[in-house]
């Protein structure tokens, strides 16, 4: 058990640890235009270290079998996704103006409440119905479209290749969730995208409108495993 739990543990280390290299980077390495310097060394660490950490977790995930944490861990990590989505949901209004921006809002809004029914049914040793686990999903994937223009308009990758990344990240690990809820789950896969969205949230959780919607998700990742 102590073993397996390394895992989780160690893709929330290394998110910290490249989250730290890119508040130091943008504090360090801003020019005159607001600009980062590119090809620093401190940037091209955290490339590295993501590619480390992502060659860690296809090993990790075909080797490691069975739970980690018992129910009530990721009862817990379902209601901390639950607060990160709602919170996020409720404050700020999506990126895109009209239909789209207001579909992200109400998808977090309900996604929150489907979280918390989820982790009431898990912490009583039940299995949540797919469609509570669905909406979280169609979350995800909304974001991603609701962000999209946003990001691929930034002139440098630093700017938005974690957010994007952590993004696939929860939309695969919640897609794997709703599956295996449905009895169609893929184990490895899912636990595979579990600790890439615990790093990669980890690492996008600079200060601003994401920065509790990644962390909290980070954490509900690594507790579903």
């Amino acid at each position: 058990m102590k073993q397996r739990n390394l895992l989780p543990l160690s893709a929330l280390i290394m998110g910290l640890a490249c989250l730290v290299g890119r508040r130091v980077l943008y504090a360090t390495s801003v020019d005159g235009t607001g600009l980062l310097e590119s090809g620093t060394p401190l940037e091209w660490g955290t490339y590295l270290l993501s590619v480390l950490a992502l060659a860690l977790w296809i090993a990790g995930s075909r080797r490691e079998e069975g739970r980690v944490f018992p129910d009530s861990v990721v009862s817990l990590g379902q209601f901390i996704g639950a607060v990160g989505i709602g919170w996020t949901a409720l404050r700020y209004p999506g990126e895109m103006p009209g239909l789209l921006g207001n579909l992200w809002k109400i998808l977090g809004i309900l996604s929150a409440g489907c979280l918390i029914w989820s982790a009431y049914c898990t912490k009583n040793g039940k299995t949540p119905h797919f469609l509570l686990l669905l909406f979280p999903c169609l979350f995800w994937l909304i974001h991603l479209v609701d962000n999209y223009r946003g990001w691929s308009g930034q002139p440098q990758l630093q700017s938005y290749l974690f957010s994007l990344l952590a993004t696939m990240a929860m939309t695969l690990f919640t897609y794997y969730t709703a599956a295996g809820a449905a009895q169609m789950g893929k184990p490895r896969r899912k636990r595979f995208a579990a600790l890439a969205a615990g790093y990669f949230c980890t690492a996008a959780a600079l200060p601003g409108k994401g920065q509790l919607l990644y962390l909290l998700s980070a954490l509900w990742a690594l507790f579903s495993l």
